[in-house]
């Protein structure tokens, strides 16, 4: 085809367009493949033109069209780069033609089961997408002519391509209701995938061809008839159904071929929305209907924009499946997202297709967050290919959300706020799970309380990456304001062996220049608000910055035990001495890294923050030791505790400073003869010592019932583990409470558990 034939077709709807600008681009890209030949040996230039045909069949800006007949020139012409095409033919066509380029080099299938790579094809696909819709469409356009051609590739080409196609191109048409490209991508994939199967139906289609279209012909004629008696204006034609579609349904109700009745349906083209009802009536009112069947997509449309009524009556037996819609309704379900465009500014002009784009582009930036390649593709095709739910709010709103979703995913979508805060939900007046499954029509209330949060659980129940991306958010903030707190307390400590003030010390001069200036002390008095303080001076040059955005990133950085308070007031005081010596300190350490750790007298520190952990049970007077947990916090072990995690870099020296008002559980094991009045004089001598009994438990010894022998033990969680629990003040305390029951008559052990 011309470039005269092209603008020709331009011209029935966009005659304002710059053809002079086409004839450039069509110049062009004929120079830039004229020598090259597809493998059908046609001219490669042919399938650029086919692709800009395609484009204008959409009714596409003149700027998506001339990129469409230069989409390949950047990937197969070395003089042709995204600059040289901006200077000819301007940044916009260039861009584009960039962005259909960078899809291209990447497959989206990939071999064995190496998911990060293709999570990674994914997202350069999203990135694309988001950033201009009508790169995709492009790619389409490309995508629906190289399946015309398959043909001419090797077998194991033709199936990694229709493979690709099926999978990730089709379901992007059917997402911007593009139902066109998407019935004619399945058609030819599924020839290619399963060819016997294709053969097969299409064989068989083709042999009650004539006996289908008689019908079809029969049907319409009558359906037109009912509704001029109902004196509706309306255009009524069969609309076959495409091969894929069958090849579903025969595998969905496991059914031959041969009892598939539905193969042709009808198609109802009406003037105004009213009448796709009162059609619909007259419809039901000759022939009987099957309620299961009829779907209302107008009062409650697709998240792509599709809208149509439809039934499935019975003609003597026979099903036959009807959609009832207006004209401009069967423009969008025809063409989606280019239905309504504007051709001077290249965007979507109506609300639905503008909707439609945000709706695209909120769900790839939602996609995009997420971390892990498996999650990432599940997320991908879950809500860019999977099928939809519509539920209503209380003021009746419709909201779309991915099949199986849940009030949590519905209370993400209306706000993060309302999800954050959510405790419970309400469908259609009834109290249900948070993990319930919405259902189509559910009209859902979120119950919600300032003092509620999420639930680290949700993330098992969630369908929506906005929702796994709102909690993970929220647990990651509130993670970090507690490292950052325990980061205070534990560089507080520190100063305090220096007579050193925290507030005073860390709007000095001196420790500023390590964290980027005074912008970044902004929210130290109140480490609530993160988010105000992540502005980096850009007039300070202390090599140091690159580790330390702002002082809460500096005292994150301590409560997560990557970084020693001592160590960072060590730096600051080597700064008053000699700066140039500090940069080249710091200079030379890259990431920073600090062995020593901080003496910390336990009863200092909020015990919010710090946990005496019970496997161990420490007490005042043995040598304990600290573990700096990766949530925040502190958890205190015996220096031999069996449980204690192999992790030097995040142990820290503590010591304790006993509260005399503090008492600590301990357990002990004490075996002794069983004789009378044993345990009475075993009870009083810890009696003796001021020692409370918190637990006990006595008992012949499991495991030799014939020796005259006893245990004193506790058992705890049912787990046959058996203790007596005392609480002392100390180590000094349970020496006394050992050496007195040791030297009762009759006691054969008494050990700490």
């Amino acid at each position: 085809m011309s470039a005269n034939q092209l603008i020709q077709e331009i011209r029935t709807y966009n005659p304002e367009a710059d053809f002079d600008l086409l004839n450039r681009c069509y110049e062009y890209g004929q120079q830039c493949h004229n020598s090259q030949r597809r493998k059908s040996g046609e001219p490669y230039f042919s399938h650029c033109v086919e692709t800009a045909k395609t484009l204008i069949s959409l009714k596409l800006d003149l700027n998506t069209i001339c990129a469409g007949l230069l989409h390949d020139t950047i990937e197969d012409v070395d003089s042709a780069t995204e600059r040289h095409l901006a200077d000819k033919f301007g940044g916009t066509i260039a861009a584009l033609v960039q962005g259909v380029t960078k899809i291209s080099k990447y497959p989206l299938q990939q071999h064995g089961r190496d998911e990060q790579r293709q999570a990674e094809n994914y997202l350069k696909l999203l990135l694309a997408t988001a950033q201009d819709v009508r790169v995709i469409l492009i790619k389409l356009a490309d995508r629906l002519h190289n399946m015309e051609t398959l043909q001419f590739q090797s077998e194991d080409k033709k199936r990694e391509i229709a493979k690709e196609t099926l999978e990730i191109y089709a379901p992007i048409a059917n997402r911007l209701g593009i139902s066109r490209i998407k019935n004619r991508l399945e058609d030819l994939s599924f020839k290619y995938l399963l060819p016997y199967e294709y053969k097969n139906i299409a064989k068989a289609l083709n042999l009650k061809l004539a006996e289908r279209e008689a019908y079809a012909v029969e049907t319409a004629n009558h359906i037109s008839a009912v509704l001029q008696q109902a004196s509706i204006d309306a255009s009524v034609r069969g609309r076959p159904k495409n091969i894929y579609s069958i090849y579903q349904k025969i595998n969905e109700k496991g059914i031959p071929f041969e009892e598939i009745y539905d193969l042709i349906g009808m198609r109802v083209l009406v003037n105004r929305d009213i009448d796709c009802y009162t059609a619909a009536g007259a419809i039901h009112t000759r022939w009987p209907h099957v309620p299961e069947r009829f779907k209302d997509f107008i009062g409650l449309p697709k998240a792509n924009g599709y809208q149509s009524l439809h039934t499935t009556i019975l003609d003597h037996g026979r099903r036959v499946e009807i959609q009832i819609r207006t004209h401009s309704m069967h423009n969008v379900a025809e063409e989606g997202i280019a239905a309504h465009w504007l051709y001077k500014e290249g965007a979507p002009s109506s609300k639905p297709s503008q909707n439609i784009f945000k709706w695209l582009k909120q769900t790839l930036e939602d996609i995009q967050e997420l971390k892990g390649a498996g999650q990432f593709i599940r997320s991908f095709k879950t809500e860019l290919f999977g099928d939809e739910v519509y539920v209503f709010t209380p003021k009746g709103d419709i909201i779309a959300l991915p099949s199986r979703s849940t009030p949590i995913d519905f209370a993400y979508k209306i706000h993060t706020q309302v999800g954050n805060t959510c405790i419970g939900a309400e469908v259609n007046g009834m109290v249900v799970s948070l993990r319930y499954r919405l259902q189509n029509g559910d009209q859902v209330k979120i119950n919600t309380n300032a003092n509620g949060h999420p639930g680290r659980d949700w993330l098992r129940w969630v369908k929506t990456a906005r929702a796994r991306n709102k909690i993970k958010q929220w647990f990651k903030e509130q993670d970090r304001t507690e490292a950052i707190e325990l980061g205070k307390r534990l560089l507080q400590i520190e100063l305090r062996r220096s007579d050193l003030d925290l507030l005073s010390y860390l709007r000095s001069a001196d420790f500023l220049a390590l964290v980027g200036g005074e912008k970044s002390f902004a929210t130290v008095d109140n480490p609530a608000h993160t988010s105000a303080c992540t502005e980096v001076s850009a007039h300070t040059s202390t090599p140091t910055q690159q580790y330390f955005q702002d002082t809460e990133d500096f005292l994150e950085q301590i409560g997560n035990g990557e970084l020693s308070a001592g160590e960072i007031i060590n730096l600051v005081d080597q700064a008053k001495n000699s700066r140039s010596e500090l940069e080249v300190t710091i200079e030379s350490q890259k990431p920073l890294v600090f062995q020593s750790t901080p003496l910390i007298e336990l009863n200092q520190i909020d015990l919010t923050g710090t946990r005496v952990m019970k496997c161990c049970r420490p007490i005042p007077g043995d040598e304990i030791i600290g573990y700096i947990k990766r949530g925040g916090g502190v958890s205190v072990h015996r220096t031999n505790c069996s449980r204690l995690p192999n992790d030097p870099d995040r142990l820290i020296n503590i010591e304790w400073k006993s509260i005399d008002q503090i008492r600590y559980a301990v357990d002990l094991i004490i075996e002794c003869h069983d004789r009378p009045g044993i345990l009475g004089e075993i009870t009083t001598a810890i009696a003796g010592l001021q020692v409370n009994i918190r637990k006990g438990k006595f008992g012949p010894i499991l495991a030799d019932r014939n020796k005259d022998t006893i245990n004193c033990q506790f058992e705890e969680g049912g787990a046959g583990f058996e203790r007596l629990t005392v609480e002392v003040t100390g180590l000094e305390q349970l020496d006394q409470l050992l050496d007195a029951v040791r030297n009762l008559e009759g006691v054969t052990k008494i050990v700490r558990a």
